[in-house]
């Protein structure tokens, strides 16, 4: 009985959001360590360990990241309070899945940070690697085909846009089409749904999961290129 178009200014909400999250973090990032190369490379050369030195980084701007959600989800909240929620507070859900996010959007600026030779160049990387966020999250070109949903299981904005979607209850079906998977919806939501909660549930926790996977994967990969730094002192 929901007719096509009402979630659409909801998922636009969500969407900005999610990629503020992604920006903020990669903005906080990307100059992290390449602003400090020089310093890096001589502490590197008498007993600097790149483990704890990687982790000097994130703990500090995860902090940050975290801050920065809550502030948003509140900010939202005053405004327009957020609805429904599958197993926690729609709050508590948001700040999870937006720190999530903006911490794996800070693992995609300091792996800019360790690729880039100079600020300058991290600075121009860093709209290259924001621009697909866009258009791989779901939010703006709904993804119907395989090629582009396979496309999209590497960007951080798809997978808060599910975990966003599926907390307050969208209907994919109602706002564009949007796909995760062949023909499967992308929002598992119970607000009016077909859904039971275990299935809401587990696509939350789907969406959590490849989160946190993607910032392992990215703090593993800042680690390879810091120890390329060494081979090629």
């Amino acid at each position: 009985f929901i007719v096509p178009g009402p979630g659409v200014d909801a998922q636009k909400m969500l969407f900005i959001m999610a990629f503020a999250m992604v920006l903020f973090g990669c903005m906080n990032g990307a100059r992290e360590i390449v602003k400090e190369a020089a310093i890096y490379r001589r502490e590197r050369a008498v007993n600097l360990c790149i483990i704890p030195y990687m982790f000097s980084k994130i703990t500090i701007l995860g902090i940050l990241s975290l801050f920065q959600s809550i502030v948003l989800t509140l900010v939202i909240e005053l405004g327009e309070p957020l609805q429904q929620g599958i197993f926690l507070s729609p709050i508590l859900e948001t700040i999870i899945t937006l720190t999530l996010t903006s911490l794996a959007g800070l693992m995609l600026g300091l792996t800019i940070s360790t690729i880039a030779p100079n600020n300058d160049r991290a600075m121009s990387i860093v709209p290259i690697v924001l621009l697909p966020q866009v258009i791989f999250s779901g939010a703006i070109i709904p993804l119907k085909d395989w090629l582009t949903q396979i496309l999209a299981i590497g960007f951080p904005t798809r997978w808060a846009m599910v975990a966003l979607g599926s907390s307050i209850g969208l209907h994919a079906d109602k706002t564009g089409g949007d796909r995760l998977f062949g023909e499967d919806e992308t929002y598992h939501g119970t607000l009016y749904s077909l859904y039971s909660q275990a299935d809401a549930m587990s696509r939350l926790l789907l969406s959590w999961t490849v989160l946190a996977v993607m910032i392992l994967l990215l703090m593993l990969s800042i680690g390879i290129f810091l120890k390329r730094k060494d081979a090629r002192r």
